[in-house]
Formats: structure tokens, sequence, C-alpha cells
């Protein structure tokens, strides 16, 4: 089995409000918009911050499983705090839930490289690496050993020649929002959709 892990325990410091609950212009919370990317897995679990029962009712409510990580956790802690909740994986996905376009192909993708017998698959897009990234259960030694708030980053650098890469046409793995002119791109553009 292959787990998705969507990563929702950050703290929005550079946004100024939780931009995760925070309605899209569709009407729907962004987090749960970064949630559907992760449809092609039967397994998925979201990392909050703990006490947060907003997120914790709007991830149940979609069938992910919650687990929690007390006080301002880094992003090697909330990713340690996924893997130790899906320890029975083979593999997992690791997604950011303040990234709303990343498409279920682009999953279902690098489901299927972890399935062929990938160890460490990232995607690109016009060139860029993005996320989601996906580890095999080969990787567990060193996600355990991550610290700070790079994240799976380091990974990718120090182990660059395992790296499988998949090219995909998603802009989605791209766009992340941090800060509220990323949120006015992304309404933006999701007005102009409509």
């Amino acid at each position: 089995m292959i787990a998705g892990i969507l990563l929702a325990a950050g703290r929005s410091s550079r946004f100024g409000s939780d931009k995760l609950t925070q309605a899209e212009p569709g009407g729907q919370p962004l987090a749960l918009q970064a949630a559907r990317a992760f449809a092609p897995l039967q397994h998925t679990l979201a990392v909050i911050p703990a006490g947060n029962e907003r997120l914790r009712a709007l991830f149940a409510g979609i069938g992910f499983g919650v687990t929690e990580v007390a006080g301002t956790a880094a992003m090697s802690r909330s990713l340690q705090a996924g893997l130790a909740a899906a320890s029975e994986a083979r593999g997992w996905i690791v997604g950011l839930a303040d990234m709303p376009c990343v498409q279920p192909s682009t999953v279902a993708a690098i489901r299927q490289a972890l399935e062929q017998g990938a160890h460490l698959v990232a995607c690109r897009h016009g060139g860029r690496r993005g996320n989601p990234v996906g580890f095999s259960q080969n990787m567990t030694a060193a996600l355990r050993a991550l610290q700070g708030d790079q994240g799976a980053r380091r990974l990718l650098e120090e182990r660059s020649a395992d790296v499988h890469w998949l090219d995909v046409d998603d802009p989605g793995i791209l766009l992340d929002i941090d800060v509220p002119a990323d949120w006015a791109q992304y309404s933006a553009s999701f007005s102009r959709k409509s």
C-alpha cells in the first residue's frame, strides 16, 4: 500500500491568518482543495496542529486519517509524525495542504512509479521541481533523520542520482499559497476559469 500524507501543520505566519480553512473562490476550504489530489490513494492522512478541531473535522469529513503534532512543528517533525501514523505503508506520497492545484493524475503517476520500484520520486513541470514527492519504505531511515523546516528537499539534493523524475503536465505542482499575493493570484486564475 502507498499512503498519502498531507502536511497541514504549518502556522500560516507569512499569510497572516489560517489559510487552510479559508474558502477559495469555489467555496471549498483551501486544505480540502489540496486534499482532492490524493483521490487515487486508498489510505490518506493529514498532519495537523494539535487542537485544531476545525481542520480535524474537515479532513475526517472526507475520510482522511488525522494525526496531530504539538506546538509549532517544523516540516521535518510533521513529516515524521505522518510516517509514524502510516508506518505499515510500503511507500508514501507527501504533499502540502497549501497547494490546491495539484492534479490527481500526478499523485497517480507518483504511486505507479513507487509501485514499479522507484525509491525517491519527484515531479517536474517545465523543468522546475514541485510537490508532492514519493518515497519508498527504503527511505524510512533517511526521512526519520531529517531536521528543521527543509522537509525532504535535502534528501532530493543529497540523493539526486537516486531520484526518479516524472515530467508532468501539471502546473499545480508549482503553486503554493504562502502569502496573500499568492492567494490573490490563485483567486484571479480561479475567476478566469469560471
